[in-house]
């Protein structure tokens, strides 16, 4: 399981990325977020960032070993329907499949199932990041939503004290979208052995107060809930970074895998404000190793039929293409998760993180 996976140019013939390749290829099936419509055609939509993917790249990704992707994500409807459609098509076209997005919400919530010897394997895609326009329902393409309320606390003792202080942001599922969700996970889970579930969901660092830094109260109660309506293990993505990874019931949620593949946008990027609307600005050229530290996730069913999970540490190059951490740098990005894990503990054991379930 890697994190957001976006190209906008062939990858390069290195030492490198055939190391990273050879993971994926070593595995029975490699899961991602495929953060892009692929296309040459659609209208931008309105917002801050509209990324596309060119269609050819396609076999690049397929060529490094990816097997299974999740559409579910903020940029899926970047330039409308005609591009959505575009990238159903161009999947279909390499023969690879996904999850997380459809013609209508049925599709949209669907299993991809898998055959692994004995063991059957359910993949699933959601999104709680959406942008406009782009959630699915009945009779209406898009993806897979589970829809976010938002409410803030104003402490007026403290606005005298600090004036201009951001408020608290308190966030919930909506009731029906996380209904529906947990209807989709009882369904995969009543025709597979083990349920993965893709959630595109959180904040990146630099858009939280500091006060307020990490997870959203939305994420611990949807994390929680679908582990305990079925889910296996939850892969999350979005922020760009990596985040902190939780044991409920014992089972693992990864909040955030970070960035897989990701190069820099070629497509249109709005100047400031961050949208028509918005009275401030951030710096898009902002890129430390904070965004580009990244885990793959690599589960092992044992004779028992319960899973084991390894992290391989790796980092994205100033291009966005990734290469594996050995010695002390893996150590440091190993060692940075499980001190961000108060929920979980990862220890190091031949160059990988592996983490403990009890």
């Amino acid at each position: 399981m890697v994190g957001d996976i976006f190209l906008q140019e062939a990858l390069p013939r290195t030492a490198e990325l055939a190391a990273v390749s050879d993971v994926l290829r070593g595995v029975d099936v490699a899961f991602g977020n495929l953060e892009t419509p692929v296309s040459e055609r659609g209208t931008p939509v309105d917002k801050w960032i509209n990324m596309r993917m060119p269609p050819d790249l396609l076999s690049v990704l397929v060529d490094m070993g990816i097997d299974i992707v999740t559409l579910a994500n903020n940029h899926m409807w970047d330039f409308g329907e005609v591009a959505f459609f575009d990238t159903l098509r161009h999947l279909d076209d390499h023969a690879l499949p996904y999850v997380g997005a459809g013609t209508n919400l049925d599709e949209a919530w669907a299993a991809e199932i898998v055959s692994l010897g004995d063991i059957r394997v359910a993949f699933l895609g959601a999104s709680s990041t959406l942008g406009p326009g782009s959630a699915a329902a009945d009779g209406r393409p898009g993806v897979a939503p589970i829809q976010i309320s938002e409410s803030y606390h104003l402490d007026p003792p403290a606005s005298l004290e600090q004036p201009g202080s951001a408020p608290y942001v308190f966030t919930s599922a909506w009731r029906e979208d996380l209904e529906r969700a947990i209807a989709a996970i009882e369904d995969a889970r009543a025709q597979a052995d083990f349920v993965v579930l893709a959630l595109h969901w959180g904040v990146p660092p630099f858009w939280r107060p500091r006060f307020q830094d990490g997870l959203a109260d939305y994420q611990i109660e949807v994390g929680r809930a679908l582990i305990e309506a079925g889910a296996d293990v939850i892969v999350g993505h979005h922020p760009h970074s990596l985040q902190e990874v939780e044991i409920h019931c014992g089972k693992p949620i990864f909040y955030s895998l970070g960035n897989f593949v990701f190069h820099h946008n070629k497509g249109p990027v709005s100047e400031t404000p961050v949208s028509r609307h918005a009275p401030y600005s951030v710096n898009v050229d902002r890129r430390n190793r904070e965004w580009s530290e990244t885990v793959i996730i690599l589960a092992e069913f044992a004779d028992s039929g319960e899973a084991r999970y390894s992290l391989q540490p790796a980092l994205l190059d100033s291009i966005g293409n990734p290469q594996l951490l050995a010695g002390e740098d893996g150590r440091a990005v190993i060692e940075r998760l499980d001190q961000m894990s108060p929920n979980a503990e990862i220890r190091l054991f031949n160059g990988l993180g592996q983490l403990q379930l009890s």
